[in-house]
């Protein structure tokens, strides 16, 4: 089996479905919650940077998927099995429930512990490991 780059097919790819209204919902929750943090707190450093702390993984994912998604349904609004993979990859929430908290903890560590321990890398490799065992899932035709 040869993976086809994304491009046109006969399936279709629509932002207009609840799990991507869920996404920007959720992605919009915590842009909702920076915002209040800012607006009732404006001189809190800590604060701020305790949300960032918290929150950093989280936004960096949702914002990636949430990116990633749009431009595939932009790109090809009837995709190919390729596209069709990806688009299924990040809208089923299955890569996300699982890569958020391992690079959050990955995260954690390295800052807690300073840079001695190195983690942030290898957790976003294995969170790019996964990414690509749920697109073959996928892609399979599952």
């Amino acid at each position: 089996m040869t993976l086809a780059p994304p491009g046109p097919g006969p399936i279709a790819l629509p932002l207009n479905t609840p799990p991507f209204y869920f996404l920007v919902a959720v992605l919009g929750t915590f842009i909702l919650m920076l915002l209040v943090l800012r607006a009732y707190y404006p001189n809190r450093k800590r604060g701020f940077e305790g949300y960032l702390e918290a929150a950093g993984v989280s936004l960096a994912f949702l914002i990636f998927a949430v990116a990633f998604v749009v431009v595939i349904a932009m790109h090809d609004p009837k995709g190919n099995t390729t596209s069709f993979a990806f688009y299924e990859t990040i809208l089923t929430g299955y890569w996300l429930a699982f890569a958020i908290p391992v690079v959050t903890v990955g995260s954690s560590v390295q800052a807690r512990s300073r840079g001695a321990i190195r983690w942030v890398i290898p957790s976003i490799l294995v969170a790019i490991a996964m990414f690509f065992a749920i697109f073959a899932y996928y892609y399979g035709g599952h």
